[in-house]
């Protein structure tokens, strides 16, 4: 409850950071729409661009591509490729600045801290995305080669609806899979920062045995904030369905609505890290438990006493102490 609490709190405290994510979507899709709207230009005398401006139909937009000037699987292909990459970096090198904000608060112009925070960090998170990516995809790889052999042959005789429930359960432990890695990722990161960590495969691994223990506390977190921005989604949707988009001024109102809505996300991503951070601070190994070495002093003998030493004082052995 109180990382919870300390998530919430850090979304208010935090709202240049809260901005600065925010300016960083609205690029990012902008340089997604503007090739897209200049396709779309192209069908401005179709009969069709009148049915996409009343909402988007994915039938008909695979419909378009099968004519020969269209170039939508080309574009869609690009645009998912760069996207997936550029989101990637652009995440992993923001995620270093958030976190040294939100783990050093007034210390400095904010600009400054963040992007100090973000350049410290990024070499370090960018290797431990790709370790990580790498484990959680062979993993992945193994664990479905074996279950789906196991899925096929238990549905070769089953009902159809025991081989749904089959599919169905490995999708959810693939889910669960994923997103506890990605829990670890997010660990490995706070651990990187607070303690600076530069072993990211011992950090990682180190963020996997704490989220197993804190497993409950982990996912209640992103889970409450996924569930913040599951209601605004739902909110914006409802909103859209009443909403017309024939004029000018609707389509205005819905684009300020989505804008509004990718604020609310990066306040919410703000508010995870926050009450991520928090949890790490107080559920973090002790220093024992993170392998510390431990000194201990060794006993000093006194020394055996000699004849005619009798009235002076004994002499102890002197040892050094690590």
């Amino acid at each position: 409850m109180q990382a919870l609490k300390k998530g919430l709190y850090d979304i208010t405290a935090n709202i240049p950071a809260v901005l600065l994510l925010w300016l960083t979507n609205l690029i990012l899709a902008l340089a997604v729409a503007w090739p897209v709207f200049g396709w779309l230009g192209r069908m401005d005398q179709m009969p069709a661009a009148e049915e996409m401006l009343r909402g988007f139909s994915l039938p008909l937009l695979f419909d378009l591509s099968r004519y020969d000037y269209s170039t939508v699987v080309r574009l869609l292909s690009y645009l998912i490729f760069w996207l997936v990459l550029g989101a990637s970096l652009i995440s992993t090198f923001l995620s270093g600045g958030v976190l040294t904000v939100l783990a050093n608060p007034s210390c400095g112009p904010f600009l400054e801290q963040f992007f100090a925070g973000a350049g410290r960090y990024f070499p370090r998170f960018l290797r431990l995305l790709l370790g990580a990516g790498l484990a959680a995809g062979a993993l992945l790889l193994a664990l479905n080669a074996v279950l789906g052999a196991v899925v096929f042959r238990l549905s070769e005789d089953a009902s159809e609806i025991t081989s749904l429930l089959l599919v169905l359960g490995q999708g959810a432990l693939n889910a669960l899979i994923v997103t506890v890695c990605l829990l670890a990722l997010h660990y490995a990161r706070i651990e990187t920062v607070v303690e600076g960590t530069t072993g990211m495969a011992g950090a990682y691994l180190r963020s996997l045995v704490f989220v197993f223990r804190n497993i409950l506390r982990a996912f209640a977190l992103i889970i409450f904030f996924a569930g913040l921005m599951g209601v605004v989604h739902l909110v914006y949707m409802m909103v859209r369905s009443v909403l017309p988009t024939t004029t000018w001024l609707p389509i205005l109102l819905l684009m300020a609505l989505q804008q509004t809505v990718v604020f609310a996300r990066s306040g919410f991503q703000v508010g995870l890290y926050g009450g991520e951070l928090e949890l790490y601070l107080l559920r973090r190994p002790k220093r024992t438990e993170r392998g510390a070495v431990v000194v201990v002093p060794r006993t000093v003998e006194p020394a055996a006493a000699t004849s005619g030493s009798e009235g002076e004082p004994e002499r102890l052995s002197q040892t050094n102490t690590d």
